[in-house]
């Protein structure tokens, strides 16, 4: 026999005290649940009013600054007379000629922000993130903006004034963009404004969400806590990613059955599913409870697990099709990266050439042994080619390697070592500083190397690749890649394979220019360098 109550059904059994205590809290408890959606959706109300608040403000700022961009531009071109000199008094046009211009720029690369994603980007976004919307947006109004006004008008007043309004546009909303981030951090590492999330799992994929709350205040959030049906806490062999925590650990708050009571007795802003697609019907609950909450909730989906990063989904009248990725560098695209690193490696050397003999004057005075380091490394297509850096260790380092095996920092077939005492004192420097690769140059103008892509690996390192590991040695390695901006030497091994061959898969030339510029930030700050 059951008893249905609000919709939930609940087993009869013989009077007892205790029991009827627990069912008069249940039943208290489900017409708390019932009551649930309506709270739910007054805090959907309240997130909405406060986005449109929040939207508005920015808007009208935007607004603001775009009209100063244009102001500013015809000051340069009138008022300075950049480009070329106003003579003639005809040639001269007021500012209030250009009122009906400014509005409809204004409007329309406002529009194009919008469009773009540039009011929707996460928190985690780079200050290069803001900036390659806003240059694509305000490139979008400037184009728009010129192109109506040729339409509409054949004689343009001034077409430089069109060109200095997109440079001003960049440049102003660069220092906006710059201090609204760091202003934004600021709060963030006070505790201010923050969101404190619960992760569910405690898998790879949620240990990496849980190590960037922790190590990274920057990004807005606090981890009050995990769930895990796992006993396994941090330190255990099961726990393989490692987190170095200021406030003394994890706190694991129960299984995953328990969400719904930590959802009731925390109080929480987000909630990150990071279980695996077989926990299918738990994520389903975790979602409803969320849902009945009123706490905002994220998935972590398999993408990030190997296997379902190699697909790609198509469709065949409306029915979809999923295959299997493949490498995105191959035919044109690989003839014009190969073109692009041969032309960008002739102009590096140009540049570095005296930098490059006073470093090799540097290590042959600081101490013995030759100035290249020599080192056959495997390429594209598993070719064994000779990979040449500044040397930065002691001629005896190679022999030494396996009595400081045991010291390894790093999972996988690759030895790190934070304080590796084979290295010079100046072979420190050189390292933290990147510049013990500059003889890479060669092997970029020798087509063995790319300026982007995954580093190559020794020989041995190879023969201890798992089967899917080798999918990395699809593409020609480069000088810097995608994990070296995304931690560097502080990510396991697999996630550097990982971030490899999703590289491979998605490359394009705009990816490797942000991987580019983001370098010089990751290599200045020296984060994972060693």
């Amino acid at each position: 026999m059951s008893t249905s109550i609000g919709g939930r059904v609940y087993p009869e059994s013989d009077p007892d005290p205790e029991k009827e205590r627990l069912a008069t809290g249940s039943l208290s408890a489900t017409r708390a649940l019932m009551s649930l959606p309506d709270a739910y959706e007054q805090h959907v109300r309240r997130a909405r009013r406060l986005r449109f608040i929040l939207f508005a403000g920015r808007t009208l700022a935007d607004s603001g600054l775009l009209m100063a961009a244009f102001i500013i531009a015809y000051w340069l071109r009138y008022g300075l007379e950049l480009g070329r000199d106003v003579v003639a008094p005809e040639s001269f046009k007021p500012l209030s000629t250009f009122f009906p211009y400014l509005i409809a720029y204004t409007a329309i690369t406002l529009i194009s922000f919008q469009a773009r994603g540039l009011y929707s980007v996460p928190r985690a976004a780079t200050w290069l993130d803001h900036m390659r919307l806003v240059t694509s947006g305000s490139l979008i109004g400037v184009s728009a903006l010129t192109l109506g006004a040729l339409l509409l008008n054949p004689v343009l007043p001034s077409r430089l004034v069109f060109v200095f309004l997109w440079v001003c546009t960049v440049v102003i909303f660069g220092i906006e963009r710059f201090g609204y981030r760091r202003l934004r951090m600021w709060f963030w590492r006070r505790g201010i404004n923050i969101r404190r999330a619960l992760v569910v799992g405690s898998g790879v994929a949620g240990q990496r969400i849980m190590k960037d709350i922790v190590e990274r205040p920057d990004l807005g959030y606090k981890l009050a806590g995990y769930v895990a049906d796992s006993t396994d806490g941090p330190g255990s062999s099961a726990w393989s990613v490692p987190i170095r925590s200021k406030n003394g650990g994890l706190h694991r708050l129960g299984n995953v059955k328990d969400v719904n009571r930590i959802l009731s007795g925390q109080h929480l802003h987000e909630v990150i599913v990071a279980l695996p697609a077989t926990h299918h019907a738990q994520i389903l609950n975790i979602i409803d409870s969320c849902r009945e909450f009123g706490v905002d909730f994220k998935l972590v989906p398999d993408l990030f697990e190997m296997r379902f990063n190699e697909v790609r989904v198509d469709e065949l009248n409306g029915v979809p099709l999923i295959g299997l990725k493949e490498v995105a560098l191959k035919g044109f695209n690989l003839f014009v990266k190969r073109v692009l690193d041969f032309l960008l490696a002739w102009s590096m050397f140009i540049v570095a050439a005296i930098p490059m003999l006073i470093v090799a004057a540097l290590i042959k005075l600081t101490s013995p042994g030759p100035v290249l380091f020599k080192q056959k490394r495997v390429g594209r297509g598993g070719q064994v080619f000779m990979c040449y850096k500044f040397r930065s260790m002691y001629k005896d380092a190679e022999a030494r390697l396996e009595e400081l095996r045991e010291y390894n920092e790093v999972d996988g077939p690759i030895f790190k070592m934070r304080n590796d005492p084979r290295l010079t004192p100046f072979g420190k420097f050189l390292r933290r500083t990147s510049l013990d690769e500059l003889p890479q140059v060669f092997n970029i103008l020798k087509g063995e190397m790319s300026f982007v892509g995954p580093r190559p690996p020794t020989p041995e390192e190879v023969t201890q690749y798992n089967e899917w590991h080798l999918k990395r040695l699809d593409v020609t390695p480069g000088l810097t890649g995608l994990w070296q901006v995304s931690g560097r030497s502080d990510l396991s091994f697999d996630d550097m394979v990982k971030l490899d061959i999703y590289y491979a898969e998605n490359w394009s030339l705009e990816m490797d220019t942000m991987i580019i510029l983001r370098t010089v930030p990751a290599v200045l700050k020296r984060e994972g360098a060693y």
